[in-house]
């Protein structure tokens, strides 16, 4: 049926009038032209078509409304840059254009045109000659074009709506923000979603350095910070030095255009719209608009922009004057307070440094003490201040003896000087006091700070450093005379072999020449150790029988044992595995803490306990007196060498430093409790293995 054959059936005005009406009953565009695009496909035994709604000036369809349109035609409505987008996109003549295309075939492109030029277009697939003097088409391709236009004006008058109420609500709580970074990020945010884009930036010009300080935020992303963008380049630059605002469409074909500048990672830009910041007659920087998702941007649009663009440039302006007089307030506060907090600052300092520190004057008043030094006085500092040092800390009625307060006041020089005090039984405490003198403006000592520095550990350290000297020097004499005293043992042993094997059988006689064997292989024993403890020595571990060795240590002990009267019992275990071990050094760490023990244990008074066991993967060794015990000051220095609470000529203090480190060579550790007059337990711990 030809196009004057349905004209002759059903006339246009009549096909007119009913599109109108159902065109006008429609609640919104999309619906309307919807029904509008049906009736007429209808009333013309169309099978396909489309509806596309694209003004000259926008750059993709606002709309398209297709109806069982052919694949190839959907696909190329849907690809940019394709022979129908740009079909769409240019002005045509009222009577339309015939499609003939290999890969679209045939059809017909009729402009929808309004008092305000061309709103769209139809197209209409289909062979050219149905298309002849087709005027029911042209007549409806006007009353669509009318509808577009009105949908069009609506949309625009919709969107400007939301905008202003938009941006009323971001910006009628700006002038209660404290800063000017908030009041950035509510305007950038407000302004791109009251003019509905794909993005919004700010760009502040930084006077110092010549740089654009510009935030920009995307829909669906953070703030993008960019602090490098020059301000005399790109769209975002000419806009900044001419003044005037910017509205272009697909803005990467202009040569102004710098994507470094103007662009938004990961955003294809289509539309842009760019307006200075003015405050006092001055551009402080550009407000920039991406990507209007309704279509292009408008002379509205631009309007809008450049008046809150004024208001936003007056507002930062006034928040730059705000902030500025924040800081000289801050600053006259920070001046009028200086003085409080340095003093706080000095006075927390005092406190809390660890050592003793107070301050007196010329009359040896105290003006200040810190928490240390009223600590060992017992009181609280301001309960010393105003006394007299010596009645207030020493407990005097007169400066304390040696006092050279009075000379740093006389000298004007730094003087030092060592307090010795005596808490308890044991060792002094010592205090090095250092006085320094404070100097007024008149050039004056007014005022003196002493320092107590707690120097016990330090002279302790020093004196066990003085004795690990004369340790090397024994080590050194012991090297020297090894010879002297191994030569005539070495005689004594073998002369002693001798008588052994030439003596008849005579039992009293054998067990001499046994003891005095054995008391040389002793002797050589002790020279070994003060060689060990001066020297580093090869050890040298074989498997051992932890028993044998106690029992071999208890044989040499025995008269000694015998001529004090001490009971010792020996309670082995006799299922203790070997272990590897250097049996020699062994019996010397039994004898050295029997020998200990024998010597806190009172003549004929109590027993001394020995005894092994195995516990898991360890072998104890437990060697229990029932003597004066050890202190609890003392218990923690026992290892220390050449420590000893014996009288002089009874011992040297290296007993059980030797012990300590030959168990230590063995992987194993000591273990002492001691309690006064209850006796000390002595616990070897050795490993299995």
């Amino acid at each position: 049926m030809t196009t004057k054959q349905i004209s002759q059936e059903i006339s246009i005005p009549e096909i007119v009038e009913e599109l109108s009406e159902i065109l006008a009953s429609q609640d919104d565009m999309d619906s309307a032209l919807r029904h509008g695009l049906q009736l007429l496909l209808e009333k013309t035994q169309r099978a396909s078509g489309a509806v596309v709604v694209q003004m000259e000036d926008d750059r993709v369809p606002m709309l398209v409304v297709n109806s069982h349109l052919p694949t190839s035609w959907v696909k190329q409505l849907e690809q940019e840059g394709s022979w129908i987008r740009n079909l769409c996109h240019n002005k045509m003549e009222a009577t339309g254009i015939r499609i003939e295309q290999r890969a679209l075939g045939s059809g017909l492109a009729i402009p929808l045109l309004s008092s305000s030029g061309q709103q769209g277009v139809f197209l209409l697939p289909g062979k050219a000659e149905i298309f002849a003097d087709d005027l029911v088409f042209e007549k409806a391709a006007r009353v669509f074009g009318k509808v577009i236009f009105i949908g069009r004006k609506y949309q625009i008058t919709q969107d400007q709506t939301q905008a202003s109420e938009t941006l009323d609500m971001v910006f009628s709580g700006l002038i209660t923000d404290i800063t000017s970074e908030d009041v950035q990020n509510k305007v950038v945010l407000g302004i791109r979603d009251g003019f509905m884009c794909e993005a919004a930036s700010m760009a502040l010009l930084d006077m110092d350095h010549g740089l654009l300080i510009k935030k920009t935020i995307v829909t669906g992303s953070d703030w993008i910070y960019q602090a490098s963008i020059q301000a005399d380049q790109g769209l975002a630059g000419v806009c900044l030095s001419t003044g005037s605002p910017l509205m272009i469409v697909d803005p990467t074909n202009d040569e102004r255009y710098k994507e470094s500048i103007d662009s938004v990672p990961n955003l294809k830009i289509h539309s842009l719209l760019c307006v200075p910041l003015k405050a006092a007659g001055r551009v402080i920087g550009v407000l920039q608009l991406l990507n209007k998702k309704s279509g292009p941007f408008i002379s509205y649009d631009q309007h809008l922009l450049t008046a809150l663009g004024n208001s936003i440039a007056s507002l930062l302006e006034y928040q730059k004057t705000i902030q500025q007089l924040r800081v000289l307030n801050a600053h006259l506060e920070a001046s009028r307070w200086e003085l409080a907090r340095s003093r706080n600052t000095l006075r927390s300092l005092f406190d809390n440094i660890p050592e003793s520190i107070y301050i007196i004057d010329n009359m040896f008043r105290l003006i200040a003490v810190n928490m240390a030094r009223s600590k060992r006085a017992g009181k609280e500092p301001n309960v010393l201040v105003g006394r007299y040092c010596y009645e207030a800390l020493y407990q005097r009625t007169e400066p304390c003896p040696g006092c050279l307060v009075a000379e740093t006041f006389y000298t004007r020089k730094i003087t030092h000087r060592t307090e010795r005090q005596w808490i308890n039984e044991g060792e002094p405490q010592e205090w090095q006091i250092s006085i320094y003198p404070i100097v007024d403006e008149m050039d004056q000592v007014t005022q003196a700070i002493l320092f107590e520095t707690d120097v016990t550990e330090k002279n302790r350290m020093e004196a066990i450093l003085a004795q690990s000297e004369k340790m090397a020097a024994v080590g050194q004499l012991a090297a020297g005379i090894a010879h002297e005293i191994n030569n005539p043992l070495t005689v004594i042993l073998a002369n002693a072999q001798l008588l052994q094997r030439d003596l008849p059988q005579d039992e009293d006689l054998h067990e001499s020449v046994d003891l005095i064997s054995r008391a040389g292989t002793r002797a050589l024993y002790v020279v070994r150790n003060l060689l060990n403890f001066a020297r580093k020595e090869k050890y040298e571990f074989v498997p051992t029988d932890i028993n044998d060795t106690i029992r071999r240590s208890l044989e040499m002990l025995q008269h000694e044992l015998l001529s004090r009267g001490i009971n010792l019992d020996f309670e082995p275990d006799n299922a203790l595995p070997r272990v590897m071990a250097s049996a020699d050094h062994l019996q010397g760490v039994w004898l050295n803490i029997i020998l200990n023990a024998m010597d806190a244990t009172e003549r004929g008074q109590a027993n001394i306990r020995v005894t092994t066991s195995l516990q898991g993967s360890e072998i104890r060794i437990m060697i229990v007196d029932q003597g004066k015990g050890i202190s609890q000051e003392n218990l923690k220095r026992i290892f220390e060498p050449f420590y000893t609470t014996k009288e002089p000529g009874r011992g040297t203090g290296l007993g059980l430093s030797v012990c300590h480190r030959i168990v230590k060579q063995h992987g194993g550790h000591v273990l002492v409790d001691s309690k006064i007059d209850q006796g000390t337990t002595f616990t070897v711990v050795l490993p299995v293995y």
